[in-house]
């Protein structure tokens, strides 16, 4: 098989971060969507990143490679902070995590345990599937332990998409999200009921149960057992700053209604009321509470309300990828990415088997030889100028990010049917049909950053 190269993408925008705890630069969030919940029949997987990292990042690139006994294959990876990466290989299998803090004080650790980016570049690497980096990562906790406190791993491919909850030691649980229906999680632990003999559903430790009712973090005569009550750490999994964007996530997407944020338990996943659609968790991505009592007062930044929103200043990047099995891999595995607020700037479209943009796009930060500013600094730039005086400048900015993405979704399908007709014969033309699209989206995008506003 001939090597592939895929396209490698790390935003970081740059200035000053916001004056934010250092629990709050760890905090993201992440939608999941099955496969009949989509417009696209594919799986969607949506996340925002929010570090607001100060180390440049750009473009970079890896080949596939085979070594003995083991097989790695090329990702897209977000350097920075070690658990910031955003992996997406030649098989569709795309990873992200959400820090979720649990309340395990006793962790048993073999060698240290295991942390930072090592648990998503295995799964990088070697998965082919959503349930197998599942595997992976279960196999990893088991044998030598988480080393942090606790995390989410969200895991997709064009047929499944699953939620990985990891505690600190040797406990974890996964759940698949249900193809019908939408998962949202914002750094809590979402998954509650787990029923382990359900192989297809859930996976996780054998001693789940037994260990969180040891600890008194669960009684079995008094309720059935929720995961996310046991492990949690118990002021995270109340904290307004989660569940309210939890809230807002799962009641912009639900069919019906949705218990208001500190009320009740919410749902693990929703149906949606709609078909979702890249734009639609785009739109969700972009949330700051619109029309609800949590928005800012009129005449404020959106991000200045009484709670924190989805979309924040420190989020460096925004990625919605769409994952579909009905096409060959290159045409039908796409990585819609917003550089920095995705507030202020639009998404584009990369596709894995697609060259890099030209260097004239700066992109490459790591490239001085690029003339103008590199993207992480021009996109971060126009989103704060926009937040400097919101209410006025946003309605330009906006106009502007819709009119991109308006026209490259509508022009998406006819790309990948000249594309698709291509590849049999001459899969060049077909990498150079998604090569252009995809850069000419790139180009009116930085256009549009680069343009002053009226």
């Amino acid at each position: 098989m001939q090597h592939i190269r895929m396209l490698l993408v790390g935003l970081v925008a740059a200035g000053a971060p916001l004056a934010a705890a250092a629990a709050d630069r760890q905090e993201c969030f992440s939608i999941v969507a099955g496969r009949a919940a989509t417009a696209c029949g594919g799986v969607l997987f949506a996340h925002n990143e929010d570090n607001a990292l100060e180390d440049a990042a750009g473009f970079w690139m890896f080949p596939r490679a085979s070594a003995a006994g083991a097989s790695a294959y090329a990702c897209l990876q977000m350097p920075g902070c070690p658990e910031s990466d955003v992996l997406l290989n030649e098989h569709g299998v795309a990873i992200a995590s959400d820090n979720c803090p649990s309340r395990e004080d006793r962790p048993e650790l073999a060698g240290g345990g295991i942390a930072g980016p090592e648990l998503r570049h295995r799964v990088a690497r070697e998965a082919r599937t959503a349930r197998q980096g599942v595997e992976i990562i279960g196999a990893l906790v088991d044998r030598v332990g988480y080393a942090v406190s606790g995390r989410t791993y969200l895991i997709a491919d064009p047929r499944e998409g699953w939620l990985v909850a990891v505690v600190h030691g040797k406990h974890w649980v996964a759940a698949r999200v249900p193809d019908d229906a939408v998962a949202v999680i914002a750094n809590t632990y979402t998954i509650g009921e787990v029923d382990l003999a359900d192989g297809a559903r859930f996976l996780g430790s054998h001693d789940l149960v037994e260990y969180a009712t040891r600890r008194g973090w669960h009684d079995p005569s008094k309720e059935p057992f929720s995961f996310e009550k046991a492990y949690a750490d118990q002021n995270t999994r109340v904290a307004a700053s989660n569940t309210h964007r939890a809230w807002r996530g799962l009641a912009r997407i639900a069919a019906g209604a949705v218990p208001a944020p500190g009320s009740a338990p919410l749902p693990f996943c929703v149906k949606p009321a709609s078909p979702v659609t890249v734009a639609s968790l785009a739109a969700v991505l972009r949330d700051h509470y619109e029309g609800t009592p949590f928005a800012a007062p009129a005449g404020v930044s959106p991000h200045n309300g009484p709670v924190r929103t989805i979309c924040v200043p420190r989020t460096n990047s925004a990625s919605v990828f769409q994952l579909r099995a009905s096409q060959p891999a290159p045409i039908g595995i796409v990585w819609w990415l917003c550089l920095c607020q995705p507030c202020s700037n639009p998404f584009v479209p990369l596709y894995p088997w697609a060259g890099p943009p030209p260097a004239a796009y700066g992109f490459d930060a790591g490239n001085a030889a690029a003339p103008g500013a590199p993207a992480y600094r021009l996109f971060g730039d126009h989103a704060r100028r926009i937040d400097a005086d919101y209410e006025k400048r946003i309605v330009e900015a906006r106009r502007r990010l819709h009119a991109i993405e308006d026209a490259t979704y509508a022009l998406q399908p006819a790309v990948e049917e000249a594309a698709r007709a291509a590849w049999a014969a001459n899969p060049d033309r077909a990498r150079e049909l998604l090569t252009r699209f995809s850069w000419g989206t790139i180009g009116r995008a930085v256009e549009a950053a680069e343009t002053p506003q009226r």
